[in-house]
This record gives C-alpha cells, structure tokens and sequence, in this order.
C-alpha cells in the first residue's frame, strides 16, 4: 500500500512540473467549449395534450346488442403505428422539411429524425395524451406537433368508421349470396314436390318404412277386428235357429216389431250424421251404415204389409228377443262388410308401397338432401342477417359513443427558447476543462519523466545509489516559486470564476456569440 501510495505521489509530482500547460489547455479547452455552448441553437419546445375517453354511456344500454370494440387496444395499435414511414412524410411534406434534402439519403436521414424527435407520451393514471417535438425553429415545431395531432385525430375517427364499413360491406355481400341460394333450395325443393306428390311422405313426417309399418299394423286390426265380427255373427245365428226350432211363436201383432226398427233406424242416423262430421260419403263406413239403414227400412216395410194383410203363422218374427237377435246380426254383418272393404283398401295400399320400395326410397333419399341443404342455407342466412343486424348497430355505436378525443391544450407557438441547457453544459465544461489540462500534463511527463526518488534511481539503473542532496532554494528563489504559485492559483480561479459567469449568463450571451459565428469565414 505505501509502495502504491508513493507511485502515485511521484506521478502527481512529475505532472505537477506542467502545470503551466496543463492551465493554458484548460483555459483553451474552456474558452473553446463555451464558445460551442453558447453557438448552439436555441431549441423551442411545443407540447400539446389531448384526453381520450374510451367509455360511453352507450356501452351498458347495448349489452348483448351489438360487439362491444376494445377501444383502448384499438388505441394503442393506433398511437404504435402513428409514426410510420407512410405518416412520417406526410408530416414532413406539410411542414417543408424535405425541401433542404439534395439527395435520397438526406430524405432518410430528416424522417428518420423527425421520428426520433417526435414524442408520444401517456399518462398512467389519466387517458390524456402528451405530444412534443423540438427544433431549432418554433413555427416548425408549432406545425409538427399541429399535423400529429390532425394526422391522430383522423386515425382515431377513421379506424372505427373502416372496421364497422368493411364488415358490414362484407356481410351485406353475404346476406345477397346466401338470399340467392336460399331462393334457389327452396325453388328446387317445392319443384321437386310437385313431382313427387304422390310418393313423399305423409303430413305426420312419416317415412316409407313408417307408412308401410302403419299399414301393416292396420290391416292386421282390422283382420283382428273381422274374426270377431264373424264369430259374433256365429253365436248369433246359432241362437236364432235355437229359436226358430225350440219354440212356437206367437201370432205377431207387427206393432212391437215396427216399433223396434224405427228405434234401430234413429240410432243409425244418429251414428251416420257423426260419421259425416268425421269422414266424406264415399268412406266406406259411412256407405255401409247407409246401406244398413236402407236393409231395415225395407224391413219396416215389409213388417207393416205382413201385418196389413193379418198374416198368420207369424209368432216367432213378432218375439222381442227374436227380434232383437235380427238386428244384433244385421248389423255384425253391415260392420263385417265394412271391415272387408277396408281390408281390401289396406292391401291395395300396402301392395302400392312393397311395389314402389325403390322409387318411393329414392324420392324420400333426394327429399332429405333438398331438406338439409335448404335448412342449412336459412339457417346461415338468418345467422348473417343477425350478423349484419349487430355490425351495423355496433358501427351506430361507434359513431355516436366510441373513441371521443378532447383537445386538452393545443400547440402554441413559443416565444423563448426551451434549451439546450447552456447553464448546465458551462458547470459541466468546467471539470471537462480542468481533467484535459491534467491529462496534458500527465503526458507530457510520460514524455519526459524525471527521477523523483532514489529507489527509481536505482531501480532504472540497476547500480546502488550511494545518497541524494536536496535543493536549497534562497528567500529570493522561495518568494518566486510563492509568487508563481499564486499566480497559478489566480489563474485557476480565474477559470472557475469565468466558468461561472458563463453558466450565469449563457442564455444572454449566445445572442452575441451565435452573431459572431455568422461573421467567421469558416
């Protein structure tokens, strides 16, 4: 550590000998630096703020109606792409920045600062938007910052209005394209009906397999219905003849009898008025309950004649039970002949179905793929007029309560320069100053080294120093290296002192030296 110290010691001293130069450099570097401070430009520095309010009153009312937009990242892309090359120029055309470029490089070299020197700044807490620029002219700087704020204002007006006008444009295109095909499946869908009207299936939606199934299952009910029909009509025939064979009827009086069929024939036009609420005269159980009616009206007549002419040998026809026993077989008969005609009907349609199995399969195969895609293309249809629906209120939204942008404080053109900070570069330049004078020193004692010690005596030369003898200085020689010191003490006071008045007044003296740089030939 002493060994260091030494060093040290003996390096100070040996610069300490040019101490003389290392003040001249000083004041020459000083005088040289202030000169430069002081013929800078004078920079004017315009700042302008505008507040954007991403909400709106609009966004509760129109929950789930239309797409709310992300205003705040919209707003970043925006600020993020507001410098591009494209808007750059345009700022730079507008304030006639271009017109000092001879060459395409220059034209880079200007936007490219430009860029650099247009600030965008936002506040953490607030939405308000700081915008600056600085040179050497204000007006220049007034209109930089006025086209960013214009180019700004455009962006945020314009992007909204785009996005909602490209997608409704798109949509409405669709909406066309899709109202076109859905008028063509439904054209090919009731064209191919009308001429496949007999082999669709029935109203219920039922297929050919169903219909051949519900066929099936009816014709065997009724074929069901028919053998107890007919075994009804066995046991009443049997107990007829019982009747007819076991007993002796009693001479008919007609009038018991007559009385009986009218009854018959008021229930059975009662049962055929609601079977013609139900079905048409030509259904079958309608035209075989006519025809029961006329059976018993002949009947009637008949009875009434018998009993006219007083017939005798008529007991058994005039008997209540007997005669009850008729017409429980007239009508199992009448309701057997109804079954059989429907019977019939059934296996000619299921006859009609078993020969039809390919045609009527195929015909229901196409129906389901015209079905499909006509259900497929309206639902698309009713999704984009949805679609169309929310992008055209989303667009009245962003019109009326999207991005709204209030100019806080608007550019200004400035009466006194904003730098450079010419006080700050002169209490700087100072050190600057003083550190290129030490350095001079310290090199010009590289250069010319002197022995300060014994040991670098010995250490240089390798022989042993045998003594040293000191310097005896007379009073005449004391006062004169007193005096030198202290006019190197003034000198050195004399730096800062002007270092300081500079600093003081740099502003007011950059007038006269920025005149005085106009007037040198270089």
């Amino acid at each position: 550590m002493h060994e260091l110290y030494q060093f040290i010691l003996g390096e100070l001293r040996g610069a300490w000998r040019f101490r003389w130069y290392a003040l001249g450099v000083a004041w020459l570097v000083g005088l040289a630096g202030a000169f430069v401070v002081l013929t800078m430009p004078d920079e004017y520095r315009v700042e302008s703020r505008v507040q954007v309010n991403t909400e709106s009153m609009l966004q509760p009312l129109l929950a789930d109606l239309a797409i709310e937009p992300n205003l705040q990242t919209r707003l970043q892309v925006m600020t993020a792409t507001l410098l591009s090359r494209e808007n750059l120029e345009r700022i730079a055309n507008e304030n006639d920045l271009l017109v000092r470029a001879r060459t395409a490089a220059d034209e880079d070299r200007i936007i490219r600062n430009l860029g650099n020197s247009i600030s965008i700044n936002q506040g953490r807490r607030d939405q308000v938007y700081r915008i600056s620029y600085q040179s050497d002219d204000p007006n220049r700087s007034r209109g930089v910052v006025q086209s960013v704020l214009d180019l700004l204002m455009e962006e945020a007006a314009g992007m909204t209005m785009q996005d909602a006008t490209s997608a409704t444009e798109f949509l409405e295109r669709q909406v066309e394209d899709y109202e076109r095909r859905l008028q063509r499946a439904e054209e090919r869908l009731a064209e191919f009906k009308r001429e496949n009207v007999g082999m669709l299936p029935d109203q219920g939606g039922r297929d050919y397999y169903q219909r051949l199934r519900a066929t099936e299952d009816q014709l065997e009910q009724l074929e069901s219905q028919k053998r107890t029909a007919e075994r009804r009509v066995n046991s009443i025939e049997e107990q007829l003849t019982a009747l007819r064979t076991g007993q002796e009827q009693p001479d008919p009086a007609a009038n018991p009898q007559v009385q009986a069929l009218d009854e018959q024939i008021r229930e059975d036009r009662d049962r055929l008025d609601e079977l013609l609420l139900r079905y048409t005269e030509q259904h079958p159980d309608v035209r075989n309950l006519e025809a029961q009616i006329e059976r018993r009206e002949e009947r009637r007549e008949q009875l009434v004649a018998e009993a006219g002419e007083g017939s005798e040998n008529r007991a058994i026809e005039t008997n209540p039970v007997f005669q009850e026993l008729q017409i429980r077989l007239n009508d199992w008969q009448g309701e057997i002949a109804a079954l059989e005609s429907q019977i019939e009907e059934q296996r000619d349609r299921k006859e009609r179905l078993l020969s039809q199995v390919d045609e009527i399969t195929e015909v229901e195969t196409r129906l389901n793929d015209l079905t499909r895609n006509y259900n497929v293309t309206r639902e698309r249809y009713q999704t984009l007029l949805g679609r169309l629906s929310t992008a055209e209120m989303t667009a009245e939204a962003d019109s009326g309560g999207g991005m709204n942008m209030r100019l806080v404080d608007p550019p200004r053109t400035p009466q006194e320069p904003d730098g450079p900070p010419r006080d700050l570069y002169m209490v700087a330049l100072l050190p600057v100053s003083f550190g290129v004078g030490g350095g001079f020193a310290f090199l010009l004692h590289q250069i010319r080294p002197v022995f300060q010690r014994r040991d670098m005596l010995a250490e240089i030369t390798g022989r042993p120093v045998l003594g040293s003898v000191s310097l005896v200085m007379t009073r005449r020689q004391k006062s004169m290296k007193l005096g030198a010191i202290t006019v190197f003490g003034l000198a050195a006071m004399t730096l800062v002192a002007a270092a300081a008045g500079a600093a003081m007044f740099a502003d007011g003296g950059a007038e006269y030296a920025q005149q005085l740089a106009r007037r040198l030939p270089f």
